[in-house]
């Protein structure tokens, strides 16, 4: 089965095209790919807004700061859900109608966390407002998959993040500068998704070529289709990989760091915001040239200067004696993540061929939302009592491990290391 691009022929009249396509179709590809990129940037605002003003929602609520982490993952728990389902939705009815009606959802959740008042009814709309993000942070992923292959996959994934770490890097910034004005302002800034909504909608329409079976058999099929190909280890591997990065940076690191940069050095909610964006920059510098780096170094040593990056940064910010050496150090973690994201979604989107694509991509999906769900409460319990840079080190010890052994352990489960 493969998802064909149906451009709406000759046979169909005006007023079903306008009815399907209000705004037209975006008929060029580097549109399409725009399209993508702003629908994956969209997801990662669900977990940005809420990271610098915390504290702030802790103080509102009267909860304590062990307690807030739950309000930054209950915007992942459906992912551990749902994510796996959707891109088995993706893979049967189309990528268009999924993105459509996750938009819908992202945004609507996600503005009610404007009129939240209670600390249950802000993790209940944030839960809601989940379902929309898993449906859109790995359809930008799938999209791309289905228009590059090879070294121009890389490239395009490496777009693809830069793209979204930009938005990602501007969500705590604007966030925090909203928040000054009252902390449920920040929640306005889901109002983008309207616009953004119309534009997907000129998204071709896509359907099977084949009928798709149901969901237990096709994942099945597709994983008998990795091993065949001789990538199923190696995408196991990645979602290993995939759940310590994430783990670390998005949960221990991103929902501490506001914690410490509040508990130790007093730094304010619009402070916050742009030294966590420091994490994004690193991200941002490094993106566009990791095909560069794979066509220079190969893929081990890449990811090992990947994952040595984040493991330093993360323990440069434990042990950081002023608020500015954070921003330094979340960085160098950045850069570290940066390399290896757009080689973990290239790799995902490639994994599971154009038949399982939207499966392959949204398991691997589902293996961040899982991370982001267990690493911000983990984050927060261990700074109850300001055990800040405790967090940290353990933080930094894990990722070390991985660094020192994730090649001999792949050399032992498969065969010689190949780009996506």
């Amino acid at each position: 089965m493969k998802q064909e691009i149906s451009p709406d022929g000759p046979r169909e009249g005006a007023a079903r095209r306008s009815l399907v396509h209000p705004l037209g179709i975006a008929r060029r590809p580097n549109e399409r790919m725009a399209i993508a990129v702003a629908v994956g940037a969209m997801g990662t605002l669900g977990f940005a807004v809420t990271s610098p003003i915390l504290p702030d929602l802790a103080d509102s609520f009267g909860v304590s700061r062990a307690s807030i982490g739950l309000v930054q993952a209950a915007v992942s728990i459906p992912g551990v859900l749902f994510s796996a389902i959707i891109g088995y939705l993706a893979d049967r009815f189309g990528r268009r109608r999924v993105v459509l009606t996750a938009l819908l959802i992202f945004t609507t959740f996600g503005l009610a966390g404007f009129v939240a008042r209670s600390y249950w009814g802000l993790v209940a709309v944030r839960f809601c407002q989940g379902i929309g993000t898993s449906g859109i942070l790995g359809m930008g992923i799938v999209l791309i998959g289905d228009t590059f292959e090879g070294r121009a996959r890389t490239r395009a994934m490496g777009i693809n993040i830069t793209g979204v770490t930009l938005v990602a890097m501007a969500g705590p910034i604007a966030a925090g500068l909203l928040a000054v004005g009252g902390t449920f302002r920040a929640f306005l800034i889901f109002l983008i998704g309207l616009p953004l909504a119309l534009w997907a909608s000129r998204m071709p329409t896509d359907v099977p070529k084949e009928a798709v079976a149901p969901p237990i058999k096709h994942v099945a099929a597709g994983a008998r289709a990795m091993k065949r190909a001789g990538t199923f280890y190696d995408y196991a591997g990645l979602l290993v990989a995939t759940f310590s990065g994430v783990f670390i940076m998005h949960g221990l690191g991103l929902t501490v760091t506001p914690l410490f940069l509040d508990g130790e050095f007093g730094v304010s909610v619009g402070v916050r915001g742009f030294i966590l964006a420091a994490f994004q920059a690193g991200i941002i510098l490094v993106a566009l040239r990791v095909s560069n780096l794979l066509g220079r170094l190969g893929t081990r040593r890449t990811l090992t200067i990947a994952f040595w990056c984040m493991a330093v940064g993360t323990a440069a910010a434990g042990m950081a004696p002023a608020a500015w050496v954070i921003g330094v150090a979340l960085g160098l973690a950045g850069m570290g993540f940066g390399i290896f994201i757009p080689i973990a979604q290239s790799f995902a989107a490639a994994a599971g061929t154009d038949v399982y694509r939207g499966v392959s991509v949204l398991v691997w999906v589902t293996m961040i939302r899982v991370a982001q769900v267990v690493g911000p409460p983990t984050g927060s319990q261990l700074a109850e009592g300001a055990n800040y840079r405790l967090a940290y080190f353990i933080a930094a010890a894990g990722m070390g491990v991985l660094a020192a052994t994730w090649a001999p352990l792949r050399r032992i489960t498969a065969g010689r290391v190949q780009a996506a």
